[in-house]
């Protein structure tokens, strides 16, 4: 009977392994990868490729000794600061690959530097905390709603506190930022875990309640709607249960989950299941309030939980007076990502 067991154990865990073969075929078959000239790149004959270039050197400088001996060898005679020897050199040993999925999303967006007013300690001013990550799992995995309710009060894990949960919220949904307190002080604020669950859009969620049409679903417009009513807000953001915790950085700058510093309209976050961290991207798209079409260069340094499918991507704006509107706004579901792969030519 042991043995009988054994083998019936065996066929149930056999069909397992081909159900999940089959299904992850299934899932490859809607992926397909297409080899394109770089004539087919729009706008590549005449972009400037110095600024972008330098930053992926810049980025990958630390890693450079996992190229192929005579890539690296081309890349020292490269010319960092020639338009012309750069395209040359990209040409020469990379290729590019557009990767589409044909059940996910294509859609760029972006993404800013947050910054918000703080203060040490709590007051009628400064109501909102933002926690460090919880040692414990059960701490860590309490629901946003449940962190709203209190769940995590009185547990000394507050690092500062923000006018609102509106101010909280964005700057969950930006994974760092600045703080401005009383004091004088400005400090950075970097993404520290998060709770565990799967990102929720609550801007989907409001548009299926007929909270907003489909033309007021950006950034600048979700922000002032929820200003407007903290209890609303309160029930509208709730629907993502996903909650993220930060920590201080005495970093200069700010980097993405590759752990590189990020550059303005230069680094992208990604599908990490597509795009390796530092691989170069030419981006093709249009931005928000520019009549000329942005045709870039740029490198994936970062990801996102709201990030998926090879034809997804924030763009990262920076900190700059005007980055949280243009970022707000981005929204192109008609632009291309295309992958510069290395090419196999020993």
């Amino acid at each position: 009977m042991y043995i009988t067991m054994l083998l019936i154990i065996k066929k149930i865990s056999n069909i397992i392994i081909v159900s999940l073969v089959i299904m992850s075929c299934s899932n490859a078959n809607t992926v397909t990868y297409k080899t394109l000239s770089f004539q087919q790149l729009y706008g590549w004959e005449s972009a400037n490729l110095v600024e972008p270039f330098n930053h992926y050197l810049d980025v990958i400088r630390s890693k450079t000794s996992r190229l192929p001996k005579h890539v690296k060898q081309a890349l020292k005679n490269t010319n960092s600061h020639n338009n012309d020897s750069i395209k040359h050199f990209l040409e020469t040993y990379f290729e590019p690959i557009l990767i589409t999925d044909s059940k996910a999303e294509s859609l760029i967006t972006g993404y800013h530097i947050f910054h918000a007013t703080a203060d040490y300690q709590q007051s009628p001013q400064y109501a909102a905390p933002i926690y460090k990550k919880p040692a414990t799992r059960k701490e860590r995995h309490y629901t946003h709603k449940e962190i709203l309710e209190g769940a995590l009060e009185d547990k000394d894990l507050e690092i500062a506190w923000l006018k609102d949960s509106i101010d909280v919220y964005l700057l969950m949904m930006q994974g760092s930022g600045v703080l401005s307190f009383p004091d004088g002080a400005t400090k950075s604020v970097v993404y520290h875990g998060t709770n565990g669950y799967k990102y929720r859009s609550i801007s989907q969620y409001m548009l299926g309640k007929k909270m907003i049409t489909p033309e007021q679903r950006n950034g600048p417009y979700i922000k002032a709607y929820l200003k407007k009513d903290l209890a609303r807000a309160s029930t509208i953001i709730e629907q993502n249960p996903s909650y993220v915790f930060f920590q201080f950085s005495n970093k200069e700058g700010f980097s993405g989950a590759a752990g590189t510093p990020l550059k303005e309209e230069v680094s992208l976050a990604l599908d990490k299941r597509y795009y390796p961290f530092h691989s170069l991207i030419w981006l093709e798209t249009s931005l928000p309030n520019k009549t000329a079409p942005f045709r870039s260069l740029m490198v994936a340094q970062d990801t996102g939980g709201a990030i998926k499918g090879p034809q997804r991507a924030d763009i990262f704006f920076g900190m700059h007076r005007d980055a949280e509107y243009t970022a707000g706004l981005m929204k192109d579901k008609n632009a291309r990502l295309i992958m510069l792969r290395l090419r196999n030519n020993d």
